[in-house]
């Protein structure tokens, strides 16, 4: 299963924490199991004042045993975010760093959205001098999605849905 997103690491929890992020919500992120693994996870930060939506986010997560929210202003859990960044044995902690229309995806996945697009949206014909089809990453709430844009016209998908193409 491909994993489009990058290891939560010290240098990207540095960066998060330097723009204001304050709330890290965790979860199970099967995507990033690999064999050998004992979990991989997913974090997701928030700003300071975006504590109702970390909470959302947690709320969502209520069947899933390892969701958690982390504080970072208290020091005990800023160093177990400090831990899971440093990418412990057995484990693989990723961060759900926003992607968007700039995201590159493998060719096998650019096969897939063709197909896709050929079967949902076949009259999305871009010509060479004009709109051009867009397609974006996007996280919300630790779930991922594509969003294919063509002149005024989106349609978003979860991005499992993708992966059945």
């Amino acid at each position: 299963m491909y994993n489009p997103l990058p290891l939560f690491t010290r240098g990207l929890l540095d960066d998060q924490l330097a723009k204001g992020k304050r709330w890290f919500v965790r979860q199970t992120f099967p995507r990033g199991m690999e064999a050998r693994l004992i979990a991989a996870f997913l974090i997701r930060g928030y700003d300071e004042e975006e504590k109702a939506t970390a909470d959302q986010h947690l709320t969502a997560l209520k069947k899933d045993g390892n969701a958690f929210l982390y504080d970072a202003e208290i020091p005990a859990q800023l160093e177990k975010l400090r831990i899971a960044a440093g990418q412990p044995f057995g484990y693989k902690i990723f961060y759900a760093a926003r992607k968007g229309v700039e995201w590159k995806p493998p060719a096998q996945y650019q096969e897939k959205m063709r197909h896709y697009l050929r079967r949902h949206h076949p009259a999305w014909r871009p010509q060479k001098q004009g709109d051009k089809i867009q397609i974006g990453l996007y996280e919300e709430l630790g779930q991922l999605f594509l969003k294919f844009s063509y002149s005024d016209e989106d349609d978003t998908i979860p991005f499992d849905l993708i992966e059945k193409y």
